[in-house]
């Protein structure tokens, strides 16, 4: 009985897990710890808002960076496909903290903890390329984040900023 639950214990951890790898016409699939995640880059002004409501109108929320990979593709796709202007910028899937939220980089809000990830898929800090001395949170009300085009760095920024050049949405891939 022992031996014949080693060998299922065995199995399990050697069985290979198929990751979904479908996503709908005109989307990016890569593969995240969580499974595969569909991404698509839009260009459009306006506020951050209409940013996440756009984004659920087809089934995904705006998309965090999981790493360096997805972010040169976020930026490519916005530059080279999308024809975007290099000075502006994507709203990226990450809010500050509770425990950050009025308060400037410090120890405590750091680049390593003031910011997570929104989307349900992107998981630990690789994905945050932050801009030299951001996040700072200036005014004390930038709780949002952006990628800038030009630099393929990030900045937080208020929520309510109405400037932005477009957002990436992303979604779980299916089978």
């Amino acid at each position: 009985m022992k031996f014949l639950l080693l060998f299922l214990c065995f199995s399990a951890v050697l069985a290979k897990v198929e990751i979904a790898k479908k996503c709908p016409d005109g989307w990016k699939w890569f593969e995240r710890s969580r499974g595969g995640w569909c991404m698509k880059v839009f260009s459009d002004y306006g506020l951050i808002a209409n940013a996440e409501a756009k984004c659920a109108a087809l089934g995904a929320v705006v998309s965090g960076s999981q790493n360096a990979n997805e972010i040169d593709w976020m930026l490519d796709t916005a530059v080279n496909t999308l024809k975007m202007p290099t000075k502006s910028s994507l709203f990226i899937g990450a809010k500050r903290t509770q425990r950050c939220l009025k308060l400037y980089l410090t120890k405590e809000c750091s680049q390593l903890n003031s910011f997570s990830w929104t989307d349900n898929s992107t998981v630990g800090i690789s994905g945050f390329r932050w801009l030299a001395g951001e996040p700072n949170n200036g005014g004390l009300n930038q709780d949002c984040v952006q990628l800038y085009l030009d630099s393929g760095v990030m900045d937080d920024i208020s929520c309510s900023l109405n400037a932005l050049g477009g957002y990436t949405c992303g979604k779980v891939a299916t089978f």
